[in-house]
Parts: C-alpha cells; structure tokens; sequence
C-alpha cells in the first residue's frame, strides 16, 4: 500500500464507462445517504439547542435539510444510471456539487461549535469528525474525487478552527486531525482502487461472456453451415443415384436385348466374314456391359444390400481363377502376370474378396505398361495380407485417398472409356468396409504400386471347392416371360425358343394372368420394372398364386433387371428371388434357367416319392 496517492488526481474523474460503473455504485445508497444526513442533522440541532442554547442551530439545520432535499429531487430529473441518455461525467460532477454543500454546512457547524468556547464542544466536534469520516468513506468508496471533495469541504473548516483556538488540548486534536485526514485519504485511494479493480474484472469477465457467446453463435452458424451443406451433399448424392439408376437402367434395356440376339444369332450358321463381325460386335458389347456392371457394383454398395457370408476358404483356388483371367489380358500388352502359390486360409466372404481382387487387379493391368504385376498372399500373425504388386505408373502420396472416391481417376483427362469409369477403388472400399477388413496403399511415382487386402486367418484347413456348372439342356422347360420392353421380350424369346423352351410371352401382369388359363409355367422369368407401377416381384406372387389353386404345384421364378437404385435394389434382395442384372450374357441366363429346371425336376421327384 502506499502513503503518498497522486493528489495531483484527486478531483479528476475516471474514464466514462469505469466512471458510468462508479456512479452506478454509488446511485444505490445516494437515498440512505440524504436522509441519513437530514435526520443526523436534527439530532445534532437538538444537541447544540441544549448545549449552546443558541436558537441559530435551527437555521442550520433548515438549510441542511433543504440541501438533502434538494438534491434528492434534483437526482430524480437527471437520467440515472444504467437508463438511456445516462452521462456518467454530468452525473458525477451534479454529485460533487451536492456533497460539497453538503460537506460544507457540516464543516461551517464544527466551527460555530468549536468557537462557542463550551468544553463539551470539542468532544462533539471530534465524534463529528470521525463519524463524517467513516460515512464517506462508505458512501464514496468507489469515488476517490467525490470522498475527497466531501472530506475537504466538512473536515478543513473544523480542522482550521482547532488550530487557531487557545489551548493545547485544541492545537493536538488539530494535529491529529490533520494526520487523520491524511490516512482517510490514503486510505480512500485503495479502497476507490480496489473498486475500481473489482469493475475492470466485471468489464473483462462481460467481454469474456461476450466472446464466448459470440464462439456460440459462430460455432452455431458453421454449424447449421456444415448441415446445410451435409444436406445439400446428400440431396446431390441422391440426385447422382437417381442419375445413374435411370441412365443405367435405360441402357441396359437395349444392350440386354443386343446380348439375347447375339446369343441367338451365335447358333445361326454364319459364314467367316459374319462371324468376325459378330466378334467384334461382342466384344463392343462386352465392354459396354462391363461398365454397366461396375455401375451396379457400385449401386450395391451404396444401396448397402451387400451381406458378407464369411466363411473360411483356401486362397489359391481364387488366386488361380483371378490367374486365368487377367494373365491373357496382361501378356496382350507385354506385362508379365506372376501369381505365388498359397496354402493359407481366410476366413471371410469369398465371392467379395474376389470382387476386390479382381478391381485390384484390372487396375494394375490397366496402368501398367510393360514389366509386371505380381498376385500374392502373406501371414501377418492371425492375419492374411493378399497384395497386388505392380510395376506401373505409381501413384503420388497427396492422391492415395482421392483415389478412392468415386469417378476419380489418375491419367486420363480424355475419358477414355477402356481406362473404366474410376469406380473400381470406390467398390473395393467400399466392399472392404462392408466386410470389415481394410485395404492399404504403397506407392511411389513412376516406381509402381501395391494394394494389401487384409483379411483373418482361418484355423480351418479347408480343402479347395469347385463349383461345377449346371450342365445340360432346357427342352421341355415351359417359361412365362414378363417384360414391358417389347425388343427385349422378342429377344429373349427367340433365344430361350433356340434352347428349346416353350415361352409365352407378355407385357403386363393382367396379360400373364390371362395366360394360365391355357399354359401352365414350370418357370417365370420377370423383369422388375412393369408397367401400370407394377414389380416382377408382384407379377410372380400373382401368377404363382393362380397355379397354386389350379394345380397344387410349386413354380420357379427369376427376376431380372436394370435397375440400379438403391432402393430398387433393397426392394429386390428383401424378395428372396434369385436376381439376375440386365445385360444378362447368355451363358449366364442359361445356367441360371438350368439351375431352377433341374429344381423343379427334383422337387417334383421327391414329391412323387411321398406320394407314393
């Protein structure tokens, strides 16, 4: 604490909102303080009145009690604090105004009392003294300007009439005033400090709320930003699936059609020169088919209808088929294909890790140019890594994320459609993520690229599986074909005709009703999208149904479709119908129809034998 404040201070009022703070304070006990004042003065009246016997003291006492009056009024006709058009300065000066008359009647009343000579007096003056000091000091507080202004104006004129009286006993009680006005002032200081401090926090703890709020409200807005562009990334990602389902079923129509023809047209004696056509024609339509295929691949992914079946499997098997059929594709281009032998066992679902590994490998091919590409697997404690090696064109550090989004693609701004439609890594992690494995990345530019597909080891020894195709003809197969694109409804009939099966063929759902009237179907074979918001899945209950009350027997069903929506495709799998995908290669549409004749053949078998 120090004893010596900056008087040079002393009547200069703080900055305006510290000050509007101050007279804030003060405003709360300004009407305990006149009316304190004007009662204490009463009592001092009635006190001199029997001491001094000098009726005067009335007088004092009336102007007094008008100053305490006066200023209470006039306090109410200036804005106070805190109300609009509050001005801390005017405020505080019209205080320092109405103290120091205030001040001033108690200092000019301590002179009268200390020149009446009455040894009572003295004792009154100094209890005066110390009990002003001790209310300014509450009041004003907060204000070392308006404590000082009020110290002076009532202490000093006391002080001055002690000095100046006769007798030791007045000059000490000077003395001692003076020192005691000293130590108020002092003291009066740290204490308007203290205050003062106490506002600063409350400024900076209200700035600090203030940002705070302010954080909020940002926080808020980026917030609500960040859903309206989730919601707008959504709204564009279903605009996207609902671009690609429509352009893909559209498509597929046609080329599932051409297909069906081809497959027709391969039984038909064709001289060389046709058959090199058709050949080329296949293959054009191979390479279309591929591309729509990658689509619904990706659709199933998105759709979310692919269910891992985990199982434990040997490796090698997969690893010799995928051999089979991307070795010509790489010797054609003068990459070697190079496949390590394994006898490891995974255990996870085989049909999506050879999806993975199959985009893996298509990729690798695809971008590499000459040296090789490299198939192999790998023990890593209770984990088998299966890699793909590659000598191609490598890949840079800041793309092997975006590699993985979809129609992303590395090196081919002309679009060429060989290179893919950049779905390939897309499907792979998305496959990987609906099997919970993961797929890494390794690569340096120009210096190639390995993929690891890391999946668990199986303790199970298995031995490798081959699934031996459906072999066999279809005469006698009687067919019910539902199709509301006629070109495709001609196709496949003239080619399941070609195969020797009895087909009637219609467009709606009324129309195949109609049918059961004079043919009987072993097998229905529906597309999915019907006319009149019709499904294949509602046209097989129906006709299933009907044959059902008929003939007690049970019918086989297949539906095929282009549609690429997810939620077509959830819709289709929650059916519980074996689905086929337009374009439908012949070979495919062949062993499915065997597959469901032979199931027919034997469930009518057993249930002969029961009959029996």
């Amino acid at each position: 604490m120090t004893f010596w404040p900056p008087l040079h201070r002393v009547f200069r009022f703080d900055p305006p909102r510290l000050l509007a703070a101050q007279m804030e304070l003060l405003d709360r006990g300004m009407n305990t303080a006149f009316v304190t004042s004007l009662m204490v003065a009463l009592l001092t009246a009635v006190a001199y009145q029997f001491t001094v016997g000098d009726a005067r003291i009335w007088a004092w006492a009336l102007m007094t009690g008008v100053l305490c009056v006066a200023g209470m009024a006039t306090r109410r006709l200036l804005p106070r604090p805190g109300s609009p058009g509050f001005e801390p300065l005017r405020y505080a000066r019209f205080m320092r105004v109405v103290w120091a008359f205030n001040g001033g009647a108690w200092g000019v009343l301590g002179l009268r009392f200390i020149r009446s000579g009455l040894p009572d007096s003295t004792n009154l003056v100094v209890g005066m003294v110390a009990g002003l000091g001790s209310a300014g000091l509450a009041l004003f507080g907060p204000s070392w300007p308006l404590a000082m202004t009020y110290w002076l104006t009532c202490i000093v004129p006391v002080l001055i009439g002690l000095l100046r009286a006769e007798g030791v006993v007045n000059t000490a009680l000077g003395l001692g005033g003076i020192a005691y006005l000293w130590a108020m002032t002092v003291y009066s200081f740290h204490t308007s400090r203290i205050a003062v401090r106490s506002i600063e926090l409350r400024f900076e703890n209200e700035g600090l709320v203030q940002r705070l709020r302010d954080q909020t409200q940002r926080s808020l807005e980026a917030r609500q930003l960040v859903e309206q562009a989730l919601v707008e990334a959504e709204d564009a990602n279903r605009a996207k699936t609902v671009f690609l389902a429509s352009a893909s079923h559209d498509l597929r129509q046609p080329l599932h059609a051409a297909g069906l023809y081809l497959g027709a047209l391969s039984r038909a004696g064709l001289n060389e020169r046709q058959q090199h056509l058709m050949r080329q024609v296949r293959v054009s339509n191979e390479v279309a088919n591929e591309m729509l295929n990658t689509l619904l691949d990706f659709s199933k992914v998105d759709a979310g209808v692919v269910k891992p079946q985990p199982r434990s499997f040997t490796l090698q098997p997969l690893c010799h088929k995928l051999e089979r059929e991307m070795a010509p594709v790489a010797e054609s281009k003068g990459v070697a294909f190079r496949l390590r032998d394994t006898q490891l066992v995974a255990h996870a679902d085989p049909a999506l890790v050879e999806m993975v590994l199959r985009n893996l490998l298509v990729n690798a091919v695809r971008y590499t140019e000459q040296g090789a590409v490299l198939l192999g697997c790998r023990r890593r404690g209770e984990r088998v890594v299966v890699e793909v090696w590659d000598s191609g064109i490598g890949i840079p550090e800041h793309q092997h994320r975006d590699i993985f989004r979809e129609f992303h693609q590395l090196g081919n701004p002309e679009r060429d459609r060989r290179k893919g439609l950049g779905l390939g890594l897309a499907i792979v992690e998305g496959l990987a993520r609906a099997m919970g494995v993961s797929v890494s990345l390794a690569s340096r530019p120009g210096r190639g690229s390995v993929f690891r597909l890391t999946l668990p080891l199986s303790q199970q020894a298995v031995m490798g599986e081959r699934r031996v195709a459906p072999q066999g003809d279809l005469k006698g197969l009687r067919v019910l074909l539902i199709e509301d694109d006629e070109a495709v409804l001609a196709a496949m009939n003239d080619l399941l005709t070609a195969w020797g099966c009895r087909c009637e063929s219609v467009c709606t759902v009324d129309e195949a009703l109609g049918r059961l009237d004079v043919f009987t179907p072993h097998l229905v074979v529906a597309d999915y999208r019907l006319r009149e918001h019709r499904t294949g899945v509602q046209a097989i209950a129906a006709v299933r149904e009907v044959v059902r009350l008929d003939s007690g027997q049970e019918i086989g069903a297949l539906i095929i479709t282009g549609d690429t929506a997810p939620e077509r495709l959830r819709e289709a799998h929650a059916s519980g119908l074996q689905l086929l995908h337009k374009p439908v290669p012949a070979e495919q549409l062949h062993a499915a129809l065997l597959s469901q004749w032979w199931q027919i053949q034997a469930s009518r078998v057993v249930s002969a034998s029961a009959a029996g």
